[in-house]
């Protein structure tokens, strides 16, 4: 890692401990992270993209000293390290209800930089990607996930999304959110898929837990609360809700499929089943 880091100018800092959190990102001192992403192009967008929402909690990224610099695993980036920590919502459920608040204040940033943002078709993906690959997959739960996207998906409002918002990629300090990491899937698409997808994220792995099951819904009530104060959620939105949290999951299988993780496909497909058994049959 010492000699990637020759490319940035950071040789009055040098030598600095390198520790992996990720496996492909490192902490470089205390003062920075380094990153790694197999898609250049992918890259070069999410660190154009934060140097336009340093204001609203993105990653200051450094220069390097001559340019992109890629190896054969993947090109790579240096940014700074900002303060804060994650919050595990479970043990904290308020804070949700500043999340909600804080994705709301980055939606309205993401709005003002449209440009920045290429464009996703979520309907379109559920069509081309999704559908193909969910072989196995109850076809009422499909059935369902079309009709319901069909209906609504022109409906809901649409602009520039993070698309990758879990616990781990939103920091917090001192109970206000002081970071949003990882805007390398930032697309043009449905604002409620990243309220969908955090939701999603949280609830997977405990739905056999009553207890979990029972926070959790609590939390969905909060962050759409939080969010409501500062960007008023839609009542398609709220109808869509349901349906996006199952595409999202049966997404995640299709991606899985490809991938051939067999174990990660059938987690995927329980919480799609979990889900559309809590909501599938909901007309709010």
């Amino acid at each position: 890692m010492n000699d990637v880091l020759r490319h940035w100018n950071l040789s009055g800092e040098m030598p600095v401990q390198i520790d992996t959190f990720h496996k492909s990102a490192w902490l470089v001192g205390e003062r920075y992270i380094l990153k790694r992403n197999a898609n250049a192009d992918e890259l070069s967008r999410s660190i154009r993209l934060a140097s336009l929402l340093v204001s609203e909690g993105a990653p200051e990224y450094i220069k390097t000293v001559g340019g992109q610099f890629t190896t054969p695993d993947g090109t790579y980036c240096l940014m700074k390290r900002m303060r804060g920590g994650h919050v595990d919502f479970f043990a904290q459920p308020d804070m949700i209800t500043e999340l909600g608040r804080g994705l709301a204040r980055l939606h309205m940033a993401l709005a003002r930089i449209e440009a920045e943002a290429g464009d996703n078709d979520f309907l379109a993906e559920w069509h081309g990607y999704i559908k193909p690959g969910i072989a196995g997959v109850s076809g009422e739960i499909a059935g369902y996930v079309e009709a319901r996207l069909s209906e609504l998906y022109e409906k809901l409002p649409r602009q520039p999304i993070h698309r990758d918002v879990h616990a781990q990629n939103v920091l917090f300090y001192n109970g206000r959110i002081s970071g949003w990491l990882d805007f390398d899937l930032n697309r043009r698409d449905a604002r409620i898929f990243d309220l969908a997808y955090l939701l999603a994220g949280l609830i997977c792995g405990k739905t056999d837990n009553p207890a979990m099951v029972g926070i959790w819904k609590t939390l969905c009530k909060n962050l759409l609360s939080g969010y409501d104060e500062v960007n008023p959620v839609t009542g398609d939105e709220r109808e869509a809700l349901p349906v996006m949290m199952i595409a999202i999951e049966l997404l995640f299988v299709a991606f899985w499929n490809c991938g051939g993780n067999i174990e990660e496909r059938r987690k995927a497909a329980g919480l799609a089943e979990w889900l559309y058994n809590e909501y599938g049959n909901q007309r709010d």
